[in-house]
């Protein structure tokens, strides 16, 4: 049988490689001039550079182990650094309970949880828009603070025209209580995604996994039309 992937993307590139070892005959097209999508790595300047932050970490043993046969031993496990800047302050992420009691005040962040209380309890609306999806989860106070300006900085549209799709993909499964609980006691909780502080990172670039792939595509008769 044969199948055609559109799209050099990790989804699209796994996809065929799974496909390939099944017995398929596998074309991939691609539109740029290298593989990975918005995870490929690429020479500027005489370094190594990724196109955006992209960090590894997986829940799915399956797909660990599947991660770590494309990249080898070359990956190192990395210390996250993420903060969010609010008001004039750096605020750590995941959350550390005294560093955002300190910045936000205690009023402020009594609010956050009122707010988040009230969310809890209250009558579900629409939740077509990112503001809609997110003030509902977390309550209105906390989605003004640290999800609206970020987000429409980011995609440079208002929340409210944003759909609820992209919260839901990046989101999804984290609430507050988990957050506070992380924050109090963060050797006993169990750790979203979004909350891990440390993740794998190839030596050469996070794209390194799906330039392999490629490689394997082709040596076991694969087509690249990139």
């Amino acid at each position: 049988m044969k199948a055609a992937i559109i799209g050099a993307g990790p989804a699209g590139l796994t996809c065929a490689l799974k496909l390939i070892e099944s017995g398929f005959n596998v074309d991939v097209y691609e539109s740029s001039a290298a593989a990975g999508g918005m995870t490929k790595s690429f020479d500027l300047w005489g370094q190594r550079v990724d196109v955006g932050p992209h960090r590894f970490f997986s829940m799915d043993e399956k797909i660990n182990s599947f991660w770590r046969e494309q990249v080898g031993e070359d990956y190192v496990m990395v210390d996250r650094l993420t903060r969010i800047y609010y008001n004039k302050k750096f605020f750590l992420y995941p959350v550390k309970a005294m560093n955002a009691l300190k910045n936000l005040g205690f009023i402020e962040a009594m609010s956050c949880v009122l707010s988040y209380i009230k969310a809890c309890f209250a009558k579900k609306g629409s939740e077509k828009t990112f503001e809609e999806w997110v003030s509902h989860k977390f309550g209105y106070k906390l989605y003004s603070v640290f999800f609206k300006t970020y987000s429409e900085r980011l995609w440079g549209i208002s929340c409210k025209n944003l759909d609820a799709d992209f919260a839901r993909q990046r989101i999804k499964g984290l609430d507050l209580f988990e957050v506070i609980k992380s924050a109090i006691f963060p050797q006993k909780s169990v750790k979203h995604k979004t909350l891990v502080e440390q993740f794998a990172y190839p030596k050469m670039g996070a794209g390194v996994p799906y330039d392999n792939i490629v490689k394997k595509i082709a040596s076991k008769g694969g087509g690249n039309k990139i």
